[in-house]
This record gives structure tokens, sequence and C-alpha cells, in this order.
């Protein structure tokens, strides 16, 4: 039973804590782990890339949670050494929802079946929308600018993308995450640029190499909050609502 003390390694798991309503459970957070505001308080263990294993072992938590592939490797350490460690790594949005109430048991979370049912819910309500629209907007999401990495299919934004009533110009690729050219961009064509880093719509709109690309020349080039776009914790719904909104205006407002 985790009764005393969790430490949070993601942001993503920061926030699902948080609104499983176990905050006075967690004793420590990363320096990315900003939400909600009140994590910003709790003693930090390094950051999401580089946490600081030897204090944590100092410790001695009862759980400590990581994410992703990039954390696997401390999440194995951790492990070894008899930390009790709580790992997930969602390629969709049904697995994220299925990770955040495994950690509501694990963390005895009160009323979890209600909390979790809030997120379908609201899932539900979208998919009753989306799941029989003729038309699907071309979609191209924005990892990185340079060099410039997207999301393929086995990444939890490219499912996103498809609840949201959109489709990845890249979901054809089996890798999660990728670089691609804008050559190939350009060859897809796609209606509608998201990202989450608020400097590249300036980038893309004064840059001759992107101005034939649909999505610029219409100004369909939008900018999400990282919380929203890059994690998979509770605010992966928020997501998949607001970009639906961006896809489809005149069905959801």
């Amino acid at each position: 039973m985790v009764d005393r003390k969790i430490i949070s390694l993601a942001p993503t798991h920061t926030e699902t804590l948080y609104f499983l309503g176990v905050k006075d459970k967690v004793i420590g957070v990363t320096e990315n782990c900003d939400y909600p505001e009140e994590a910003k308080s709790k003693k930090t263990f390094g950051t999401w890339a580089y946490p600081n294993i030897p204090e944590i072992l100092e410790v001695a938590p009862d759980l400590v949670c990581t994410f992703s592939s990039h954390q696997l490797e401390f999440a194995r350490f951790l492990e070894e050494h008899g930390i009790r460690v709580f790992h997930s790594n969602p390629p969709d949005v049904k697995t994220a929802i299925g990770d955040i109430e495994k950690l509501g048991r694990l963390v005895e979370a009160i009323d979890l079946e209600a909390k979790v049912k809030s997120l379908v819910k609201r899932l539900e309500k979208i998919a009753e929308v989306t799941s029989s629209l003729d038309f699907r907007p071309s979609v191209f999401r924005i990892m990185n600018w340079n060099p410039l990495v997207t999301v393929g299919s086995g990444a939890f934004q490219d499912d996103v993308i498809r609840l949201a009533g959109g489709r990845n110009i890249f979901r054809s690729v089996t890798k999660p995450y990728f670089t691609v050219s804008l050559r190939e961009v350009k060859k897809k064509d796609p209606e509608i640029i998201f990202f989450c880093e608020q400097d590249l719509k300036e980038k893309i709109r004064k840059s001759v190499s992107w101005k034939s690309i649909r999505a610029v020349r219409k100004n369909k080039i939008y900018c999400f909050p990282c919380g929203l776009t890059c994690r998979s914790g509770p605010r992966i719904v928020d997501m998949v609502e607001e970009l639906a909104k961006v896809l489809h205006p005149g069905l959801f407002v």
C-alpha cells in the first residue's frame, strides 16, 4: 500500500496525482512539473530529463512515477534498488486513461471510478460527433522545429488528432516520433498545423519555404500550451476538445 511518500518524475504524473486527490502524498516532483500551480512548491529532484537519482534513493520513497521511453532506464535502476515504480508510456488516449486508473488504484485514490468516468464521458461526447464525420482535415503536428520532428502512429498525440476528427498526415509511419523534411510536408500539404512553441507562428508565416502549404496560405496555424499537447495526464481530454474546436468549428463550440 502506498500511503506516505510519492515522487513524480514527470509532469504527466504530477498532474495525474493531483487530479486523483493525493497531493498530500507527493513529497517531490521535477523542475518541469508546473501544473497545477501549487505543485511548484514541492521539493524538486532534478529535471524530467535528468532526475536526481542518488537523492531519490536517499529519501527512499514508497513510490516513484516515471514516464516514456526516456525514463525507462531510470525506472529499472530504481526498481533494482528496491524502489517501487509506476511507469507508463501510452501509445493512445485509451491507454492513457487506463494508466490514470491504474495509478489511482495504486495510490488508493478516493472516488476513483467517478474521476475516470468523468474523463471517459467527455471523450464519448466528442466521439458521438467525430465517429460519423465525412470530412477529416489533414493535420501536421510539429514536435520540434530544428530538426523538424512530428508524430506517427504509436504516439498518443496521433490518437488525439484522430479523436478530434482529424487525419495525421504521417499516420502511416509506425514510429511514434521521427524527423521529416519540409519537402515531405509540402507533398502532404496539410490543412492544419499545430505546435506548442509560440514563436513558431511568426517563423512559419514569414518563411518563404512554407508559404505554399495550405495551412499557411489559409492561416490555419495554431499554438496550444505544452501542458495540453505534450502530456497524457487528465488534460489530454482538454486537448482533444480544443483541437476538435479548431478542426470542426461548426460542430464544436
